[in-house]
């Protein structure tokens, strides 16, 4: 049976009256008559008791008349669905995203999305390192890549979302930290605490920067994983590290002192959304156009 051979059959089950049901269809009544011979023809069964009074349902024409709704409904999914696909609106994405300085747009971004594009599947991943997402739009394994970049791949295009001050954690007992603002310089001799820095480790090139204008190496240099490690060692006094006021005000560090750093260089890093130039998925482009509504 044909989509078109049910919603005939349902018209005239529910009007039971030819001409009421051709009219709802927008067809001529001789050839909805003959739809209707033909579909009972294929059925080999009579489906409609016809008199010149009144047009009954028989009970082959009862019984068929959930599937043809389900067969109606099915068409009416399917044509919804690849409008949907065309505007945008199914589909699914990636995102990934590293840590503590991108939590709140990753949040903002999916409810939005949850409520523009309901249907949509919005992946996201968290990453350890920003520069590890980033690799991976490039290499097209994600869609898209919220991070910390001063300079973004040409391949790629960014939307500026907020900015993060770049600060200076300290112990709260150390000697400077009751201070405001500190000149890096000031803290020359003191061990370091980092974490990995790759070719577009936007924080760990800042501090190579802001130590070389100061003029110094740091004397000792630890590496480790995560910020939380980067607090926890901090906070017990093992040294000083360049940080971040989104981890400054989502990472528990209660013997942490931050400070700004009195440098007219040091200014804020940039968190963007990144995808590739050559994405033109429309799921995408509701993505991006999400985005650009909420930061932009």
């Amino acid at each position: 049976m044909e989509v078109s051979d049910a919603r005939a059959f349902l018209a005239l089950a529910e009007e039971l009256h030819f001409g009421r049901a051709a009219r709802r269809l927008q067809m001529g009544q001789p050839p909805l008559s003959r739809l209707i011979q033909r579909l009972e023809r294929s059925l080999g069964t009579e489906l409609f008791k016809r008199t010149s009074r009144q047009v009954e349902l028989t009970v082959a024409g009862r019984s068929l008349i959930e599937p043809a709704r389900e067969l109606v409904a099915a068409s009416e999914r399917a044509v919804e669905a690849v409008k949907s696909t065309i505007t945008g609106q199914i589909g699914t994405v990636s995102l990934g995203f590293a840590g503590a300085s991108s939590n709140a747009e990753v949040a903002a971004l999916t409810r939005e999305l949850a409520i523009r594009a309901p249907r949509l599947r919005f992946e996201v991943q968290s990453s350890q390192f920003a520069d590890d997402s980033l690799k991976k739009v490039l290499d097209q394994s994600l869609d898209f890549a919220i991070g910390l970049w001063e300079y973004v791949p040409s391949e790629l295009d960014a939307l500026h979302l907020s900015d993060d001050d770049v600060l200076i954690a300290l112990h709260k007992n150390h000697p400077l930290a009751k201070h405001e603002r500190i000149k890096i310089a000031q803290l020359a001799q003191d061990p370091w605490i980092n974490l990995p820095g790759g070719y577009n480790s936007a924080l760990q090139n800042r501090f190579r920067h802001l130590s070389l204008n100061a003029g110094f190496v740091p004397r000792r240099n630890q590496t480790v994983p995560d910020s939380w490690t980067v607090m926890l060692l901090v906070g017990l006094g093992m040294g000083a590290s360049l940080t971040l006021s989104s981890v400054a005000s989502s990472v528990p560090a209660d013997d942490v002192a931050f400070l700004r750093i009195d440098d007219e260089s040091n200014t804020p890093l940039p968190l963007r959304l990144v995808w590739r130039r050559d994405a033109f998925n429309p799921v995408l482009q509701t993505v991006i156009e999400t985005a650009r509504d909420l930061f932009g």
